[in-house]
C-alpha cells in the first residue's frame, strides 16, 4: 500500500504502471500477485513483461515503452542484477522508475520506499536471542519491520522526466543529487 503510495506522490497523473519481472522465481510471482491487488484498488493498470534472463530485462523494459506511465520495480534478483540497464531504458523513454528497495535509487531509481536492513537485523537478532534463552521458534509471532524509509535521487528524476515537490523532497530519509 505505500508503495502505491510513492508511485502517486511521484507520478499523480500515471495510471498503467509496468513491471519486468522474472516468471520462474517464486517471490517475484507473489510480490507481483500482491501489487497488482493494490494498485487495482487504487485505480491503476498493471503491465507486465517477462523477463526470464538477466539479459532479457532491457529488451522487456523496452516493450513497454508507449504502455506505460510509470516503471515499478520489486527485488526481482534478474532485475536488481542489471538494474543499470533497466534506468537507461527509462532514462531515454522519459518513464519515471520507483523501486521497492532502497539501494535501487543510487542505481538509476527516482524513488524507493524500503526497509532500514540495520533495523531489520537488529529485530531479527532479538529473535534469535529468545531462541536462544529457550523459546520455541514456531511460537514466536512474524513481525514487518516498521521503520520504512524513503529514498530519493533528484538527478534520476531529472533524467526521466519527473518534477517532484518539495513536499516529497522534505518527507524523504534520504535525497541523493
Amino acid at each position: 500500500v505505500k508503495q502505491v503510495e510513492v508511485i502517486k506522490r511521484v507520478v499523480p497523473e500515471a495510471k498503467r504502471v509496468g513491471v519486468v519481472y522474472n516468471p520462474g522465481e517464486a517471490n517475484s510471482v507473489s510480490a507481483l500477485n500482491n501489487l497488482k491487488g493494490e494498485l487495482q484498488k487504487a485505480g491503476f493498470t498493471l503491465v507486465e513483461a517477462a523477463a526470464p534472463r538477466s539479459v532479457d530485462v532491457a529488451p522487456a523494459a523496452k516493450s513497454l515503452i508507449g504502455k506505460i506511465d510509470v516503471m515499478y520495480t520489486t527485488t526481482d534478483n534478474n532485475v536488481v542484477s542489471v538494474f543499470e540497464s533497466l534506468a537507461k531504458v527509462c532514462n531515454d523513454a522519459k518513464i519515471p522508475l520507483i523501486a521497492s528497495d532502497t539501494g535501487s535509487v543510487k542505481r538509476g531509481a527516482v524513488a524507493a520506499l524500503g526497509v532500514n536492513f540495520y533495523d531489520m537485523g537488529r529485530q531479527t537478532g532479538k529473535v534469535v536471542a529468545r531462541i536462544l534463552k529457550g523459546e520455541k521458534a514456531g511460537e514466536i509471532a512474524s513481525s514487518p519491520v516498521k521503520n520504512l524509509e524513503l529514498y530519493v535521487n533528484t538527478s534520476a528524476a531529472q533524467k526521466q522526466g519527473v518534477t517532484l515537490s518539495p513536499e516529497f523532497l522534505k518527507s524523504a530519509t534520504k535525497v541523493l543529487n
